[in-house]
């Protein structure tokens, strides 16, 4: 794996460590506000109940001065109400429910009992019951016309919809960070195949470049080193294939940078640009034309470099004759050579590849997709009859 690609996957992981750990304290934040919402609603709910219980409590004491008396409708409703309940009066714990071992400390009781004489309504306090170390919430009411109070708590302790519900939100968060993480990182990767697609076909763009650089260097270096077969010739031929490599460089260099939107296209006489680009090409005395005056909308020297890639493959890696005919707003190159594999056709318009090993850069037929794709044209390779490829670049027609 190159270091490019290594980057890219180090780069790719900790985009999904970021994100998973992003993903997780909102998921975290959310949860322990719900959770704490939840057990704020609760407390509420059972001041409230609390306070109607030590109303009823209160109310079902009868007093006539500071003595306090409890009559059968009152005893009744002691049982029916849950929970621990009590009375207090300056001597002590008139009545306790269940017992006195469920009430808080002396300290405690004492506390509640002085601050409910001195209200006028309800009083709040958390304090643990005896026999227990658990939280219970309190509420204390003066008895009306008396120094009696009435106490009334419950556990503090989170109810079994509480633990429910927070477990539920732990089950949720976790399976929610996975489900995030998992298609954060898919996503990410799906993000990254482009870049990893064209560093792929950099790398094998610059091996086969390497690989025909290296031919004409070797016999340059080959005509120097002996003086006797150093042939201007020879070293003008290889120096006009190097420069020829450069220029398929730079068009390659062209079509990676150039935004097509930046082009203006206007209607052309397209049979005119192909019959001059065609000229261009070595070899072109061989070349068959056969073209029907034609306009599309495009960018005349785009479409020229299409037509002359196109050829010029054609007479490079066709052996017979090469015709090139133009009817309306289609474009057809066809050759009598080896063709090109169904598998591979998709791969050459690419970029990178090329039609047999060491004939190229592969940069011609890329060339030609990009334009196409500028014009919003069509390129389609079929086999030629007996043998050979056949090209052909279908244009849309111009907008009235």
């Amino acid at each position: 794996m190159t270091p490019e690609r290594q980057q890219l996957r180090r780069l790719r992981w900790r985009g999904t460590v970021l994100f998973a750990l992003t993903t997780a304290l909102c998921l975290v934040v959310l949860a322990v506000m719900a959770s704490v919402i939840d057990s704020r609603s609760h407390t509420r709910e059972t001041y409230r109940e609390l306070t109607g219980t030590v109303e009823q409590l209160s109310r079902s004491a009868v007093s006539s001065g500071p003595d306090v008396r409890f009559d059968s409708q009152g005893i009744e409703a002691w049982t029916s109400i849950p929970g621990t309940f009590a009375y207090v009066d300056p001597d002590g714990i008139v009545v306790a429910s269940p017992s006195q071992r469920a009430l808080p400390s002396s300290a405690a009781i004492s506390g509640m009992v002085e601050r409910a004489r001195r209200s006028r309504g309800p009083v709040r306090s958390t304090a643990p019951a005896v026999r227990s170390a658990v939280p219970f919430r309190w509420v204390a009411l003066a008895v009306p016309y008396s120094d009696t109070v009435a106490l009334a708590g419950v556990s503090a302790a989170p109810p079994p919809a509480h633990r429910s519900l927070d477990l539920l939100l732990v089950l949720t968060v976790v399976g929610l960070c996975t489900l995030g993480t998992g298609l954060g990182h898919l996503l990410s990767g799906m993000a990254m195949r482009p870049a990893i697609r064209s560093i792929e076909q950099h790398e094998q763009f610059l091996r086969e470049a390497a690989h025909e650089l290296r031919t004409p260097l070797a016999v340059m270096q080959l005509a120097l080193d002996d003086d006797r077969s150093a042939s201007p010739t020879l070293i003008a031929t290889q120096v006009g294939r190097m420069s020829d490599l450069v220029e398929r460089l730079l068009d390659r260099a062209r079509i990676r940078s150039a935004d097509p939107a930046s082009f203006e296209l206007e209607p052309v006489r397209f049979d005119q640009v192909v019959e001059l680009a065609i000229e261009d090409v070595d070899g072109a005395e061989d070349v068959r034309q056969d073209l029907q005056p034609s306009v599309v909308v495009g960018h005349a020297e785009l479409l020229a470099q299409a037509v002359r890639n196109l050829t010029e493959n054609a007479v490079r890696h066709g052996s017979g004759p090469v015709a090139v005919t133009l009817r309306g707003r289609v474009l057809e190159v066809t050759d009598r050579g080896p063709g090109i594999a169904a598998a591979r056709r998709r791969d050459v318009l690419q970029g990178g590849r090329t039609t047999a090993v060491g004939s190229g850069t592969g940069t011609g037929l890329a060339i030609v997709s990009w334009v196409a794709a500028v014009h919003d044209a069509d390129v389609v390779f079929g086999d030629a009859e007996p043998h050979g490829l056949r090209v052909t670049m279908t244009f849309p027609a111009p907008e009235p």
